[in-house]
Order: structure tokens, then sequence, then C-alpha cells
């Protein structure tokens, strides 16, 4: 028995609509983890920074600012959170666009993510130039 609500919609909308929800989810997920090993990162220095401590007579002016990468790690982790959650909301609201034969396209998430991705890749070259 078919479901009422999906009888208006064709097959190939849907599967594309759910390849979009899944690419979103994937990068959601490569945030997440993209975050997690900067922050990680974070501990490395700091690590590295013990470990040196005891054989260099001089203070290691890079490694003064590790907890920086510790703050970006958080942040792009949150980014992913809040794009996987966002993902949900993308995909419901497709559907209801497509129930009604509409078209309609949401250029805002893609916007975000090109600025947001953007941001972090100034962030890390500062900190590679700059640190």
């Amino acid at each position: 028995m078919k479901n009422d609500l999906n009888d208006n919609i064709d097959p190939k909308d849907l599967m594309a609509v759910e390849r979009a929800t899944t690419a979103l989810i994937g990068t959601a997920i490569s945030l997440i983890i993209l975050g997690f090993v900067v922050e990680k990162f974070e501990l490395f220095l700091h690590l590295i920074s013990v470990e040196l401590k005891d054989k260099a007579s001089v203070p290691i002016a890079q490694l003064a600012h590790a907890e920086y990468y510790n703050y970006i790690g958080i942040m792009i982790v949150a980014a992913g959170i809040i794009l996987a959650l966002y993902t949900y909301r993308y995909y419901t609201k497709w559907i209801i666009h497509l129930q009604k034969g509409e078209l309609d396209t949401d250029k805002n998430i893609y916007f975000l993510l090109s600025v947001f991705i953007a941001f972090i890749g100034v962030l890390l070259l500062a900190s590679m130039i700059i640190l």
C-alpha cells in the first residue's frame, strides 16, 4: 500500500533530495571530525611544550598560543552539530515542496557553509603565519 503523501512526488526528485541530505550529513560529520582533530592538536602542542621546556633554554613563542586551536576546534565541532540538526529541517522542507509540486531552493545554507569554511581556512592560515 502506497503512502498518500508521497503519491505525487516524482521518485527522481525524492532521490535527489535524499542525495543532497546525505551530502549535508557527510559535511556535518566531516566538520565534527575536523574540529576534533584541530582541538586535539592543542593537546599535542601542550605535550610538546612540556617536553621542550626541559631541553630549551628559551621559551618557544609558537607554543604560547596553543589554546587558540582549542577554541577553533570547539567552534568547528559546534558548526558540524548545527549543520546536522539543520539537515533534518532541510529535508522536511523539501518534502513539503515536492508534495505541493513546487520547486524552491535554499541557497542560504550553501552560502553560509561556504563563508564558514572560508572563515575556518583564514583562521587556520593566520595561525600558521602569525602564531
